[in-house]
Order: structure tokens, then sequence, then C-alpha cells
């Protein structure tokens, strides 16, 4: 998918200030739901002619691998510093926009305001800046996983969707009710989906953004992806070493 050139002079150096604003202005626009936990689902999470310079520079095939054994259906790859770099540089410049716009100071500070519960664990783990797990995935048919509250070291998440087009809402994260209404998690672990049912779902639709805090009830999954289908989203995870300190019991 190639910019129009009035497009592409919008994305680079002198729109990452925009984008980012642009971020937290429609953080504060979009109200909180508390059911089953505490989220936002963002739409329009970044400008317009950002989102299709992302599509537009979504790796090919080969940039892509399995990370995890379990999951072949599940392509990754990261977006730190060896996988920008090994990216041409248009469509690196691209993809360090969209981080900054997600989880620059300004929008870290945000969100850590938007979800008190991530700023006080950051605060109990000495407040040094987290570290930023960011990655492209690529869900293919077959991928699932099981309801999970993400690793204890998890402040919180964002997962960005990248569809081409308003067609398979359906696609998006599941949260999940436990059964059991005490049931709570450390993250190690994915739990029987038999224990849950569906208490909500974000929307796979183009530019929108679902933000969580990491909690032991933050329960949250995919169901199983149908054929044929290709799901495409970046996740973003701040995280800091919570765990000696009993962090993340919220």
């Amino acid at each position: 998918m190639a910019l129009e050139a009035s497009e592409a002079a919008t994305v680079g150096a002198a729109g990452e200030a925009d984008a980012g604003r642009h971020l937290r202005r429609r953080l504060a626009e979009t109200p909180m739901i508390h059911d089953p936990f505490p989220y936002r689902v963002i739409s329009g999470a970044l400008p317009d002619a950002l989102y299709r310079a992302a599509l537009a520079h979504w790796p090919g095939h080969e940039q892509m691998r399995p990370r995890q054994f379990d999951r072949p259906n599940r392509l990754q790859m990261a977006l730190d510093a060896r996988g920008l770099a090994s990216l041409p540089p248009d469509s690196a410049a691209v993809w360090r926009e969209v981080l900054d716009a997600l989880a620059g100071p300004e929008s870290m500070a945000a969100l850590f305001a938007a979800f008190p519960e991530a700023e006080a664990r950051w605060h109990i783990s000495g407040g040094h800046p987290p570290d930023l797990d960011a990655r492209l995935i690529e869900d293919h048919a077959g991928h699932a996983m099981r309801p999970h509250t993400d690793l204890p070291v998890t402040l919180y998440s964002l997962l960005l969707y990248l569809p081409d087009d308003d067609t398979q809402p359906h696609l998006g994260t599941t949260l999940y009710r436990p059964r059991d209404p005490g049931m709570r998690s450390d993250g190690m672990s994915h739990h029987d989906r038999d224990l849950f049912e569906i208490a909500a779902q974000a929307p796979y639709l183009p530019n929108h953004l679902l933000a969580y805090a990491r909690t032991d009830r933050s329960f949250h999954g995919v169901e199983p992806v149908p054929s044929p289908c290709t799901r495409r989203l970046l996740m973003v995870f701040p995280s800091v070493d919570t765990r000696r300190r009993g962090a993340w019991a919220y």
C-alpha cells in the first residue's frame, strides 16, 4: 500500500510529537470500562496517515518467525534495536514513530495516570525506567491462547490492531471472567478455558488500541482463529522486576 506524497510528508521526525499528542488526547477521551477488569479500547489511536504508513511498512513474511514452539501459527518480530536495524530505513522510521507515540515518556506518564494500579507497581519496584517489550504479531488460522494474566513483571499492556479493513471484528482479544469470583493468577500459567466465561471482546478494527493494567485478575486470551485469516497487531509491554516486592498483588 503506497502513501500519497502529502501523507508521507506527515510521517517522520516532524510528526512524532503530533502522534504522541494524538494518542494522549484519544486516551483522555476514551472512557474506562471496568468489567471484567479495567480497560480501554481506544479508536483512532494513531493519526490516520501514520496508521496507513504502518500498514504499508508491515515486515515481509521472511522477517517474521515463530517465537514459541507450541504456537507455530503465531509469527513475531521484535521491534528492538536489532529488529529495527534489520528493516529498510523508511520502514524503521515509521515503526520508531509508532513506538514513540505509544511508549514515549509523555505517553507512558499518561498511561500510568490512566491505570494507577500500574503506576503503583512501578513505584513499588523502585521507579526505575521500565524495560520495553514491543513486537509485531501475525496470527494465522488455528492460533489460540487460553486465559492468562500476562507475566508478573508486566506493568500494562497495549495491543494495537492493524487490519486493512473492518470486516473481522471478531478476531479481537477476548476478556474473560472466571467462574470462581475468587480466582487469581500470578501470570505464570495459562488456564483451562472451561473455568471462564467470555465477558467482553475488544473489536479487531483498524487503528483500535486495547489498553489495560496487568493485575492478577486481568484474564484475557484469543479464541481459535478461523480459516482463512491473518491477524496483525503490535504488542507493547513496559515491565519491571516487581516479583521480589510482591507488587503484582492488586
